[in-house]
């Protein structure tokens, strides 16, 4: 069973229903990282699969690129949960084929992102495939790991940096474009949110989780796993520039637009109340304050205060 409940959607019902089936023989599951008490200490273990056409596209991507972007996906996980990065272990699996070359940029990538993270590669596996699989494991320390279940009323729901990038480039290439050089940047390389972590978790951040299928699809998470509700503060979603002018040539609102944007990296959290700005305002990355949890399960959003509909998250398994 499911130590901590996840939120709404066909891929977590699928999910939900391993773990039904592994009942006694699964213990810890449901957070973003398996957390394993060995020799003293407690490790952050988690694993993050980027299959090609799925998570990625070569004609939008470079080889080094695409390496980067997946480790830094698994190495997000240990960000949210206030781990130290230690390791790194990548499958990669690849045509029959591919060139050296090729093969050479995305081992190139991965040891970037390894290394900007604080990690070290520690081994792996390799394996012809049909196309590009990129499977990294990754393990950190976490002393003091911050779950996704934990959150109270009247705590603060806080993020980190601006959302938007990474929708900014996908809109522009998915329209036949070129994404300007910050969307490409936040869409392929993302920043490693590991100091920022750290930074909250000593603020007493008592949940957390990483934005990977938007900030409503993952603020959900931390709602059911914490079995709190929130009120979102729409206007306040710090919004990055180029992802508020792609939204102004969609007329879609800015805030909606970082909403809806997923593989952001970011982070979600909650503090306690006492918590003030002028304590946040010191993070490594800027910390936006943008809604308050509450008793009253479910979320609800208002944009000068009236209410307003929130976009879906992504789902690997949208029903039909």
């Amino acid at each position: 069973m499911l130590d901590t409940p996840l939120g709404p959607g066909r891929e977590f019902d699928r999910i939900r229903r391993m773990a039904e089936r592994w009942r006694e023989r699964a213990h810890g599951l449901g957070d973003d990282c398996a957390l394993i008490e060995a020799g003293g200490e407690i490790l952050a273990v988690s694993v993050d699969l980027s299959v090609e056409g799925v998570h990625f596209r070569r004609d939008w991507l470079e080889p080094a690129e695409i390496g980067y972007r997946a480790a830094a996906a698994a190495l997000s996980d240990l960000a949210a949960v206030a781990a130290e990065p230690m390791a790194l272990l990548l499958s990669l699996g690849i045509p029959a084929d591919e060139s050296d070359a090729v093969v050479d940029a995305i081992a190139d990538g991965v040891g970037d992102a390894a290394a900007d993270a604080g990690a070290l590669i520690a081994g792996g596996d390799l394996s012809r495939a049909d196309q590009l699989l990129l499977d990294c494991c990754v393990i950190g320390r976490a002393p003091a790991p911050v779950p996704r279940r934990g959150a109270r009323p009247g705590d603060r729901l806080v993020v980190t940096g601006s959302l938007g990038g990474p929708l900014a480039a996908l809109s522009a290439w998915q329209a036949g474009d070129h994404p300007s050089v910050e969307a490409r940047a936040r869409f392929a390389r993302p920043a490693p949110r590991h100091a920022v972590a750290r930074f909250l978790a000593s603020h007493r951040a008592r949940a957390m989780i990483d934005i990977s299928d938007g900030l409503v699809g993952d603020l959900r998470h931390l709602l059911a796993a914490s079995e709190v509700g929130a009120s979102l503060w729409v206007d306040r979603i710090p919004v990055l520039a180029v992802a508020a002018a792609a939204a102004e040539r969609l007329g879609e609102p800015s805030w909606r637009f970082a909403a809806r944007s997923g593989e952001e990296y970011e982070l979600l959290a909650a503090l306690p109340a006492d918590v003030t700005d002028q304590d946040l305002s010191p993070a490594p990355v800027a910390v936006t304050v943008i809604g308050v949890f509450e008793e009253t399960p479910g979320l609800r959003a208002t944009s000068g205060g009236h209410a307003v509909s929130l976009p879906a998250g992504f789902d690997h398994f949208p029903r039909g």
